[in-house]
């Protein structure tokens, strides 16, 4: 434990203070704090929470000495920490953001998924997996949402829902394949090959030329036929 507390120590001399003013970017602060310490909901270890307290300056630091008594995990400093010093707009804006995210038509479920857990843990990092389900329930592609209310009952966590959504979505894009071979193969053959296109284009070129000689001929005719009565009228 003393060497992994001593190599956090090395990681956190590169991290910047933090003194709870509203110009600095306390979530990014406390995601920089957790990928050092690997911290989690049920860390006990006060030896973090004191690394942590060397980083909190001015009313930071007035704040963790005020409430440390109330940090018996890191779940709660975390909890506390985001509730004083997060911008409340932002969360807003998250949440906003969370009820408009739909799965678009060309995007992988996975992908999907992983983009909403990661809103959802940004508002909450203690959403429960049944509230994220809702989320993402709301937002997924109607024909795997259809199917999935069906296994509703079996999907309590997001491993779970994970898996069945990804047994739909192979289902159906297996099954979008075979129809649109089946409409392929359906398809009647109108295509027609270079040479009989050429042979027509020139066949019509030809009755078109001598349709016009013959009625080029026909006027000529008609124009001999009538000086021929004029002379014999006069």
């Amino acid at each position: 434990m003393g060497d992994q507390i001593f190599l956090v120590n090395a990681e956190f001399d590169d991290l910047p203070n933090f003194s709870g003013h509203p110009s600095e970017d306390a979530e990014r602060f406390l995601k920089s704090i957790k990928n050092i310490t690997k911290a989690n909901d049920e860390s006990d270890n006060h030896e973090i929470l004191e690394i942590v307290r060397g980083k909190l300056t001015q009313s930071a630091g007035l704040w963790f000495d005020n409430n440390e008594h109330n940090f018996k995990k890191w779940s709660d400093f975390e909890l506390q920490f985001r509730d004083r010093f997060f911008s409340t707009i932002m969360i807003h804006k998250k949440f906003d953001k969370l009820k408009q995210r739909i799965q678009s038509h060309d995007q992988l479920v996975t992908s999907y998924i992983d983009d909403v857990i990661n809103l959802c843990r940004e508002i909450d990092p203690y959403m429960s997996d049944s509230l994220i389900i809702q989320h993402l329930m709301s937002g997924l592609n109607p024909n795997c949402r259809k199917e999935l209310f069906r296994r509703e009952s079996c999907m309590n966590t997001l491993n779970e829902f994970l898996k069945y959504t990804k047994i739909e979505e192979d289902l159906y894009d297996t099954f979008e394949k075979s129809r649109q071979l089946s409409l392929e193969s359906k398809q009647p053959d109108i295509s027609c090959n270079h040479s009989t296109t050429s042979s027509f284009t020139t066949m019509f070129n030809r009755l078109s030329a001598g349709l016009f000689l013959y009625n080029k001929n026909f006027y000529n005719f008609k124009l001999t036929l009538i000086s021929q009565k004029i002379s014999q009228s006069t």
